[in-house]
Parts: C-alpha cells; sequence; structure tokens
C-alpha cells in the first residue's frame, strides 16, 4: 500500500525525468500544469522525438460538438444538436462518444 503522501522515491523519479506543463485535453481544451513532459536529457527515450512524431496541438473542436460542455456538467448529451443525429457510437464526432466509456456513449446506450 502506498502512503498519503505518496511513494517518495516514485515522485523523486517522475520529478527527475518529466516537467509538469500545460496540456490540451480532447473535449475540453487546455488546462493548466495539468500534463507531463519528458525533460531534455531523457529526449533519446521520447518516442515523439526518436519517431519524429507530430501532433496536432490546435484545440480545433468539430463543428457543433458540445463535449467540452457535457464533460464539464454544463449540459447533458441530449442537450447537444449533434447526439443521435450526426453523433453517434458508429461515427463519433467528438471524444465523449469515442469509447463506450465516454459520457456521450454510455448516455446513448443506457438513455432509456
Amino acid at each position: 500500500a502506498v502512503q498519503e503522501k505518496g511513494n517518495s522515491q516514485a515522485l523523486s523519479i517522475l520529478k527527475q525525468v518529466f516537467r509538469v506543463e500545460d496540456s490540451l485535453w480532447r473535449g475540453v481544451g487546455r488546462i493548466k500544469n495539468s500534463g507531463l513532459n519528458i525533460r531534455d536529457e531523457y529526449k533519446e527515450y521520447n518516442a515523439l522525438v526518436k519517431y519524429d512524431i507530430k501532433i496536432d496541438k490546435t484545440e480545433s473542436f468539430p463543428k457543433g460538438c458540445r463535449c467540452g460542455d457535457v464533460l464539464k456538467g454544463r449540459i447533458i448529451p441530449p442537450q447537444c444538436s449533434l447526439f443521435k443525429k450526426k453523433c453517434i457510437p458508429e461515427n463519433p464526432v467528438g471524444a465523449c462518444m469515442v469509447s463506450s466509456e465516454g459520457s456521450c456513449a454510455a448516455y446513448y446506450k443506457y438513455e432509456e
């Protein structure tokens, strides 16, 4: 079991290898200090660098998608104009419908 303060050795290694930075979360947007990135001195282990992978870091959302509002509890899925129309599990528009555990996908399946 881990104590409430955490595993000090593991936390120390995490701080050594990673730095905290702002991160982009699908459907929600950018959240300050919510992500980790590998420090430059460990870049040889970073798959993004090693395999020259480019990630789109724009904060664009599909037109009409209100997934961010669903995730933030501002609306329920049926209040999104795309829900059960253009956005269905077989053709998800936003992050909330992508997996079976997504809030919109679960609502779609169990709404009745």
